[in-house]
């Protein structure tokens, strides 16, 4: 299962749902690709400061043929988890078709609620591609 976590504010939690998602998957025994598609980087940075790093391996693809691009990995990794990118761009587009899933973290606020209906309106439009 391909699944990306998007929300277009920065802040609500992304990198740290996308990482615990995927250690979850992994201690359960699944094999785990967490791929970082936020330009910013910080699962990248996560995973150089992690002590475990044979729990799952962790892959920047911050580029708009992710949905594309992620077809080499699929035969390799039960899941992949996509952390993507704190904005609406055609960067979150690639993450949410390449996607069987989307998270959107959302903080307990009417403006987090309100920046997440962007992504939900991109979603709707990917599903008529």
């Amino acid at each position: 299962m391909i699944i990306s976590v998007l929300n277009q504010k920065g802040g609500v939690g992304k990198t740290t749902l996308s990482v615990n998602i995927a250690a979850r998957l992994a201690a359960d025994g699944a094999r785990v690709l967490l791929l970082d598609a936020d330009p910013q980087g910080s699962a990248l940075d996560w995973a150089a400061a992690r002590q475990d790093a044979s729990a799952f391996p962790v892959l920047g693809l911050p580029r708009a043929t992710l949905h594309k691009d992620i077809g080499k990995f699929t035969q390799d990794y039960d899941h992949i988890i996509i952390d993507g990118p704190p904005r609406v761009t055609d960067l979150a587009r690639s993450a949410i078709m390449a996607a069987d899933l989307v998270v959107i973290p959302v903080q307990p606020s009417p403006y987090d609620v309100w920046a997440a209906q962007e992504v939900v309106t991109l979603i709707q439009g990917s599903q008529d591609l």
